[in-house]
C-alpha cells in the first residue's frame, strides 16, 4: 500500500500576513510532522513581549486550529468551531456571531489574497522528492542534511 507520508518530504511552516500584505513573521522548511503550535511558537512569544507588540488592542487572526492557552487569550482571535454558538447564552449569541462573521471574513480574504505567494513561487505546490524517488527532477529532490 502506498503512503505519502513515507514516500515523499512534507515541509510546513507559519507566515503572519500584515493587513496590507507583507509578510511580518514567518517560520519556514519545519518537518512535516510540526503541528501549528511548534511552528507559531516563536510568533506567539513575540506577541506576547512588549518590545515587538507593545499595543496590546493589537489582535492576530487566525485558524480555529491556532494554539490555545490563557496567555493568547485577547491576542489571537479565531472563528468559532461547529457547536459553540449553542453553548453560550442566549445574550451572547448575536455579538459572539457578528465578531465570528468579521474574522471568518478577514481570514477569507487574506487567505483568497495570499494565495499570490504560491502563485507567483508556484514551486511550493510541488512536493518535495527524497533522493532516489523516481520520476522527480533533480531540482525536486531534498538533499539529506
Amino acid at each position: 500500500m502506498y503512503n505519502g507520508w513515507l514516500h515523499s518530504v512534507f515541509v510546513t511552516g507559519t507566515i503572519c500576513f500584515a493587513a496590507d500584505g507583507c509578510i511580518v513573521w514567518c517560520k519556514h522548511n519545519c518537518p512535516g510532522s510540526w503541528n501549528d503550535s511548534d511552528t507559531s511558537l516563536g510568533f506567539r512569544n513575540k506577541l506576547l513581549d512588549p518590545v515587538y507588540c507593545p499595543d496590546s488592542r493589537k489582535k492576530v487572526v487566525s485558524d480555529s486550529a491556532s494554539p490555545c492557552s490563557t496567555t493568547m487569550v485577547g491576542r489571537i482571535l479565531t472563528p468559532l468551531k461547529d457547536g459553540d454558538i449553542e453553548h453560550l447564552h442566549s445574550s451572547l449569541r448575536s455579538s459572539a456571531r457578528t465578531l465570528h462573521n468579521a474574522i471568518t471574513s478577514v481570514r477569507q480574504a487574506a487567505e483568497w489574497g495570499m494565495g499570490s505567494v504560491q502563485k507567483v513561487y508556484s514551486r511550493l505546490n510541488l512536493p518535495l522528492l527524497r533522493p532516489g524517488a523516481s520520476g522527480a527532477s533533480p531540482e525536486q529532490h531534498v538533499s539529506p542534511s
